[in-house]
């Protein structure tokens, strides 16, 4: 199956990289659209069916229908069902959005049914809305797997069906708030729409008195009109109107329009949808409106949907000999929005986005921002890796792309709005790990494939040195290499940047590390605290790690070889000084960090800039979750997706507290233990510039039967002035306030959850001369709920569920207790306008950090040294630092695709928030000379040069419209770009 997926790869590339694909001779897209008549209300009928892929079962046992007895679902019979529904009527219509269920489904079937399939798409009756491999989460997901998921499913619908394939709106019906970078990166696919299910409820009862439900989306402050996406919020969630669900899981009456029966209903369903239509009309602003007829996995029967939207059309229609105005015709969300288009009009524009979302007043979808903190972080994790393994594979010319296909899948399966958010089921939490797991297994293949050939020097055939990854090296485990003579450990660093870092290794003793050039490093030997010795399932017995600083080259690798020491060597005397329950003060060459004999932080001083940030109070907090019975509002519990807190003050975790302090040469450490369940390593690396917040939490108890949320809070001196400042996605900034919402008068009623927002990457406050930065290595719920203060949402354990359909309580065990989770904080002290430097650069190293692997070496270290290369970069010359390589993938032989994007704002760093430009052929010196490249849409389906989209008109009379440059002919491979620009390439290589 995997290699099904990509097929007829190397054809659709070229495709894109030297022609325009021929467009098909049937009329599909807009040219396939009923226009309505201008006279009349204009009902579009679109019919869906909403397939999540996991939530209360797994991927497979949506698919397959198993497992019943929880959910009535299978993917496979509603997608049987529908074909055969449309073979039945060409008036019928469907659209469909998960290809991740669509190209299993796909690979299953006859030719004749493939091409029975091609034919409803060439016709316009199939529609693919959104096209990624699953409906993503907004809140919870990075850009770069945003990016990755959509490509995925669009590489799969182009090469299946072209053009007619391809999708040209955004579908996010399900997700529980929506981001404005979604919105700015659809726009960048080349959507011309987006169509939402939710919004909160005071949102939506202004948009319905002011008809202003549909509107023009500003997705981004920086790239202006590229950015802009004509965004509609439908009128029922997904649903159907009241009462006509015509699912074999609803209990709606048929049509029954036989003059015989006593059951005759048709002129009562007739007016009943005449008074439905009427009523949604007065909430939009066009004599065109949509009804959506679906929901979860509907459709399993869907001759029995159709069959009653077959009569329920001909009858609503043939009112109109009576007068009425309704016209109902089957249609799909393209063509509704293509009707909208061509309405003439203006429309309001939007520069916020769409958090928190809330439907009542103590509903707050707030805690999914931070459920399943570990699996958060596991998924993060695991597209670090992806993106080495893609460039790993590109540089050493491997052509394994195949081969980590279940790496790529699995990632797209786990952006879905169940799945990264933390609201499924535990068991189908096991099955997203899983795949992840199984996914870099496969990666790990890869990267021993490409070592294999970039490791041996040119003129030696060397053994091959069997590459492994340490996936436990978060608790400081990595038992390969316990109490081996000599091993190495090789740094990919995925960045076109130079990193220098620390390292820390576990070991059983003391090691000498050798360089690249064969210089002995120099190392310490620390103790790893007891809060990670005692986690639950770690085995391995090694109590201290060695930590050294490395300088990394740019896309590249360093190799460095440990060897044991003689036991003579080992009793040298260590400079590693150790304190407890002491006043404590973290010092390097930029930062000052002080603490009491307490434990408390009082206070980080910026050396440099003479600017310190005091703190009130620092440290791990917890909410109790409302214990509800979900019967009305008022009595909403805290669950997978609703954080709601019993009290507006949390308590602390514990009122005493123990500090450790280590000082050693590389690195200063403050261990704060707050009792066996919480404790944080704070440390300062020399040469450092920010502080690192390392936290352990768990097990949380829960034996006093009170479920608890853990934040983890600075309480600083800044005047924040209920300001604060979240990350969409990785990408942009916006600016939050405290009870306060920019598109309606809001109602403060939940005054710590309704203030929440999802934290991404980093968030922060300032004053005039202090910004106070921290950044995240996972998404988590965020907030200043006082000025000064930033608390970030770490872990939550919780009894209760919230009655939104997940049916169990997020309560998380591992080996017979609460789950354990780690993370890390970096902190940064600095004036506002130094700040976004520090956060861009530091974020980027984050979440795009070196990847390890280690091999157990028989040989000496001349002997080694003598046979392979121990540093190389794919580059020679310097990169700009404000540019990032988003995607580097090799897709054939001698064909690559490349994403590159400014990283900074506009207005946000006097040096580096200005258009750059850069050589690509610089990133192929190690593998060829650029023949031809082709700049695509963001999705990687369209040459940029094709792109025609819908163009709008905002209430403020600024028309959406972009200029599309022509197709750079000369073999100029220099680019521009501007801040925020991420542009994609295809790129033929000689």
């Amino acid at each position: 199956m995997h290699i099904l997926t990509y097929c007829g790869l190397i054809l659709a590339i070229c495709t894109l990289c030297t022609a325009v694909p021929a467009k098909s001779a049937n009329a599909c897209g807009y040219d396939a659209c009923n226009p309505g008549d201008p006279n009349k209300l204009n009902v579009h009928i679109v019919a869906h069916s909403h397939n999540d892929v996991g939530w209360l079962k797994t991927i497979d046992q949506y698919y397959y229908g198993s497992r019943n007895d929880i959910q009535h679902a299978g993917v496979q019979y509603i997608l049987d069902s529908v074909i055969h529904a449309l073979d039945e009527n060409p008036d019928r219509r469907f659209m469909y959005v998960e290809i991740g269920f669509f190209w299993r489904w796909w690979n299953q079937q006859t030719d004749d049914i493939r091409n029975k399939v091609k034919q409803f798409v060439n016709q316009g009756r199939l529609e693919f809305i959104s096209g990624g491999w699953c409906m993503n989460d907004e809140a919870t997901t990075h850009y770069n797997s945003i990016i990755d998921q959509h490509t995925l499913g669009a590489e799969f619908l182009h090469e299946q069906f072209g053009e007619c394939g391809r999708p040209k709106v955004g579908w996010q019906i399900d997700p529980f708030g929506h981001s404005r970078e979604q919105a700015s990166l659809f726009a960048q696919m080349g959507f011309d729409g987006l169509f939402l299910g939710r919004a909160d409820y005071e949102d939506i009862q202004t948009r319905n008195r002011t008809k202003t439900k549909e509107m023009v989306w500003k997705g981004s402050a920086n790239l202006g009109e590229q950015s802009w996406l004509f965004t509609g919020i439908l009128p029922n969630g997904y649903s159907a109107p009241n009462s006509f669900c015509f699912d074999r899981s609803c209990s709606d009456q048929p049509i029954m329009d036989n003059d015989h029966l006593y059951d005759q209903n048709v002129q009562e369903r007739v007016q009943a949808f005449l008074q439905a239509a009427r009523d949604e009309a007065a909430g939009y602003a066009t004599n065109h409106i949509i009804m959506t007829f679906g929901d979860d996995f509907n459709f399993e029967n869907a001759d029995e949907y159709f069959k009653n939207l077959d009569k329920l059309i001909k009858y609503v229609n043939a009112q109109q000999a009576n007068g009425s105005n309704v016209n109902v015709f089957y249609s799909t969300p393209s063509c509704y929005l293509y009707a909208l288009n061509k309405a003439d009009r203006s429309w309001k524009s939007k520069t916020d986005d769409f958090f928190p979302y809330a439907h009542h007043p103590h509903g707050f979808w707030t805690g999914y921002f931070s459920s399943r903190a570990a699996f958060k972080r596991y998924e993060r994790h695991a597209n670090n890796i992806l993106q080495v393994t893609r460039h790993l594979n590109a540089f050493a010319n491997t052509n394994a792309r195949n081969t980590l296909f279940p790496l790529s899948e699995a990632m797209g399966v786990a952006q879905h709005h169940d799945a990264v958010s933390g609201t499924e089921k535990q068991e189908v939490a096991f099955d997203y790990a899983q795949r992840l797991s199984e996914g870099i297994q496969a990666a790990e293949g890869i990267i021993n494939q490409a070592y294999a050939k970039l490791l041996p020097k040119d003129s030696q055939s060397p053994p091959i040195q069997l590459q492994y990854l340490c996936q436990l090296s978060n608790i400081s485990q990595c038992l390969g290499i316990e109490g081996q003579e000599r091993f190495t450990i090789t740094l990919w660093n995925p960045l076109i940047h130079q990193v220098t870092q620390h390292i820390r290794v576990p070991v059983r003793t003391d090691y000498t590390v050798r360089d690249p050039t064969g210089e002995t490093l120099f190392t310490e030997l620390v103790p790893i605290s007891q809060a990670v010795q005692n986690i639950p399932g770690r085995t391995s017995l090694t109590q201290k790690q060695m930590i050294f600083k490395v300088t990394l080259p740019a896309l590249g690798f360093n190799t460095y070889y440990f060897e044991k020491k003689p036991d003579q060597v080992k009793n040298e005397k260590s400079s590693v000084k150790i304190t407890h329950n002491e006043e404590c003060t973290l010092k390097n060459q930029h930062l000052r960090v002080d603490f009491d004999d307490q434990g408390n932080l009082h206070q980080i001083v910026n050396l440099d800039r003479n600017i310190g940030v005091q703190f009130k109070s620092q440290g791990f907090y917890w909410y109790q979750g409302f214990a509800g019975n979900n019967s009305r509002p008022e009595f909403q519990p805290s669950g997978a997706y609703i954080f709601r807190p019993l009290s507006s003050d949390p308590q602390p975790v514990s009122t005493a507290r123990s500090i450790t302090c280590i000082k050693a040469e590389s690195v200063q450490t403050a261990i704060v233990t707050f009792n066996n369940w919480a404790s944080q390593e704070i440390s300062l690396y020399d040469g450092g510039e920010h502080v690192e917040i390392e936290w352990t939490v768990g097990p949380i108890p829960i034996n006093d039967n009170i479920g608890k949320e853990i934040i983890l809070r600075y309480d600083t001196d800044i005047q924040s002035q209920s300001k604060y400042y979240t990350d969409a996605n990785g990408r942009e900034v916006l600016e939050r306030k405290r009870d306060y919402r920019p598109t309606w008068n809001y109602t403060a009623v939940e005054t710590v959850s309704g203030n929440y927002y999802p934290v991404n990457s980093r968030i922060w406050i300032k004053d005039e001369d202090q910004q106070f930065t921290v950044l995240t290595d996972r998404t988590q719920g965020g907030a200043s709920i006082a000025d000064g203060s930033v608390e970030l949402m770490i872990h939550r354990r919780l009894l209760y569920d919230d009655g939104l359909g997940v049916g169990e309580p997020l309560n998380e065990t591992a080996y017979g207790e609460g789950l354990v989770v780690r993370g890390k904080h970096i902190l940064f002290i600095q004036p506002p306008a130094a700040s976004a430097f520090y956060h861009r650069v530091g974020s980027q190293r984050l979440y795009m950090s070196a990847v390890p692997t280690f091999a157990i070496i028989p040989q000496t270290y001349d002997n080694y040294a003598a046979a392979y290369r121990q540093t190389w970069s794919a580059l020679t010359d310097t990169l700009p630092l404000n540019v990032h390589l988003l995607t580097f993938e090799q897709l054939a032989p001698q064909i690559y695709r490349i994403r590159v994007e400014h990283y900074f704002e506009l207005n946000e760093d006097e040096t580096y928030s200005h258009p750059v430009t850069f050589d690509l052929q610089s990133l192929f010196k190690s593998i060829g000379q650029i023949s031809e490249f082709t700049e695509l849409t963001l999705a990687a389906n369209l040459p940029l040069t094709d792109l025609k989209r819908l163009t709008w008109l905002s209430s403020e009379q600024e028309s959406s419209h972009i200029f599309v440059p022509e197709q750079n002919a000369a073999k100029n491979t220099t680019i521009r770009l501007i801040p925020m620009q991420i542009r994609t390439f295809n790129v033929l290589v000689q």
